[in-house]
């Protein structure tokens, strides 16, 4: 952040967004950093489900291990936050939202209306609803003569937590199949075959282990098919015994040769019609590395193979989103948030694919000054302990406060309280109650972990490997196959796309003109009720294990 803050003259408002802007980023190229997370995560999947041989292969350090690569981390520091009083409005709506705004900045902050706003940017960070509500507040208010009732100084920026949700929604839309005719190549055959069910979880953590195990599972069984006849790769200790007798220099040829089998434009264009594309928009796929010409929808083409290919690819890209995250690598974020531009256009997220038009303008063009846009990514990410690959995103410690606020109110509710007052007490005392419960552990000496040990499931990950090399479904036939599952082209698709796209994204957001559309987003997380705060409760089965409730605050 600025020494002086974030002013009003760092963001162009009316800068116009050009599908140039999108073809060329790095984010959505084909360099040698696409290469080196491919081959990243390739290797850290089969280390996965074969950890002991690889780490007797390239030993404890993973000594010569293919390494994620660096672009620009923001330096480890504990992030310093204050929990505001309690608010009962209705911020689902934009009446709701003027009077969140008023009582934020002007009662609980204390801003004065007449002489703080007139060059100060204010960045406000929530899910899609909540930057629409925004942005309805503003284009309403733009006539106004007075600088805070324009609202011009709030800086709407969307979650990138709830960016990660949208990801996986989109993944299980696209790669689900039909639960009566699961094949190898489908989201349904995967989960049921490893025993996977929702429980507890969420349904957001429940699709995101389903697909990360599947992504491992996958992986494994293309290694599988590079491994000589002779290993009976149903007995893992062969396959073990293989890694350590291929050594180093042998694993990362498999890692390799996996990766230029999958991560190629021609396995993501196998399926769907044939589209044609202008002269120019081909040139730009080409630079990109994809081009509506390399589409193929012939019998030659295997499309069960093909499948496989699709989910890779673009699991590969949310698995890279969530450890950039991690390492608060906003470099990698930005390529991150370039390469949804296409993918969120190709699928059926209309109002994500317009939020990455949004923030891939204000963090990757000239729409922002560059500390604007570093600020932008910076203070979405949020460091509680300090300590490197701890960052997390910004709304999810939202979702971490309504948990507590919901223990709290829990412990507390009785029939002589209504749930409003309540509410407004807990609000008050939670920071209060975090201090004092950390304050009382350190004085007896005793820390309570709220971590719970995730559960290894590289036993079932390695068996579904397995029984998807066994079946053929990776083995690529020259002469071509059919598949009951098809997913559709979602890059090609996106990139034809995208001129409208974008076309419409400086119609609605530079212009400020009319679009009809509505401004939730189906798929979003919704604001509700406090009283109804105890029936949305879920848990994270990687990160931390730590519970939240699936409540919006703005603040």
């Amino acid at each position: 952040m600025p020494a002086n803050g974030l002013r009003k003259s760092m963001f162009h408002k009316d800068f116009t967004l050009d599908e140039n802007d999108i073809f060329f980023l790095p984010g959505n190229m084909e360099d040698e950093v696409r290469h080196q997370t491919q081959r990243y995560w390739i290797a850290e999947a089969i280390r996965y489900t074969h950890n002991v041989a690889i780490h007797d292969v390239f030993t404890d350090e993973l000594i010569g291990w293919p390494q994620f690569p660096h672009i620009e981390c923001l330096s480890p520091q504990k992030t310093i936050h204050y929990s505001l009083g309690p608010i009962l409005e209705n911020e689902g709506t934009i009446d709701g939202t003027y009077k969140v705004i008023d009582k934020v900045f002007t009662e609980q902050l204390g801003y004065n209306q007449s002489i703080d706003f007139d060059d100060i940017l204010h960045l406000v960070y929530g899910d899609q609803k909540t930057v629409s509500l925004i942005q309805a507040v503003q284009k309403e208010r733009k006539k106004s003569t007075d600088s805070y009732d324009r609202y011009d100084w709030i800086l709407p920026v969307p979650g990138l937590f709830h960016w990660r949700t949208n990801y996986i929604d989109m993944i299980h839309d696209l790669f689900s199949g039909l639960e009566s005719n699961p094949v190898g190549s489908t989201l349904y055959h995967n989960k049921n075959f490893m025993g996977l069910f929702q429980g507890h979880k969420s349904p957001f953590h429940h699709k995101e282990e389903v697909a990360l195990h599947a992504f491992n599972a996958r992986v494994t069984a293309l290694y599988y098919e590079f491994i000589p006849p002779g290993i009976r790769c149903q007995y893992h200790q062969e396959v073990d015994n293989y890694i350590r007798q291929s050594g180093r220099a042998g694993f990362l040829n498999a890692v390799e040769r996996i990766r230029q089998s999958i991560f190629t434009c021609t396995e993501q264009c196998k399926s769907g019609p044939k589209i044609t594309a202008s002269t120019k928009t081909s040139a730009k796929q080409a630079k990109s590395g994809y081009n509506s010409s390399t589409h193929v929808d012939d019998t030659s083409a295997d499309l069960e193979f093909s499948a496989h290919a699709k989910f890779l690819q673009q699991m590969e890209i949310y698995k890279t989103f969530k450890l950039a995250i991690k390492r608060a690598d906003i470099g990698m974020i930005r390529r991150v948030l370039a390469r949804c531009c296409v993918l969120f256009h190709g699928s059926s997220k209309s109002k994500y694919a317009s939020l990455s038009l949004y923030m891939t303008r204000l963090t990757q063009t000239p729409a922002a000054d560059t500390e604007l846009q570093h600020a932008v990514l910076a203070n979405g990410l949020v460091n509680l302990h300090g300590a490197e690959d701890s960052g997390f995103e910004m709304d999810r410690l939202n979702e971490f406060l309504n948990l507590h606020l919901k223990i709290l109110m829990s412990t507390r509710r009785t029939s002589s309280i209504d749930v409003a007052t309540l509410f407004r007490n807990t609000a008050l005392t939670a920071s209060y109650c975090t201090d004092l419960k950390e304050s009382i552990e350190q004085a007896f000496g005793e820390h309570t972990i709220s971590a719970h040990t995730a559960k290894n499931v590289s036993d079932d990950v390695r068996n579904l490997g397995f029984q998807i090399y066994s079946s053929g479904s990776v083995r690529k036939r020259k002469n071509g196959r059919d598949s009951p599952f098809q997913p559709p082209d979602i890059v090609t698709r996106g990139y034809d796309l995208l001129h409208n796209g974008v076309a419409r994204f400086n119609k609605q957001v530079v212009q400020g003109k009319r679009v009809d559309e509505d401004l939730d987003d189906g798929q979003s997380l919704t604001s509700m009720p406090i009283g109804v705060l105890d029936d949305y409760v879920t848990q994270d089965p990687e990160d931390a294990m730590i519970e939240y409730s699936n409540i919006d605050d703005m603040f």
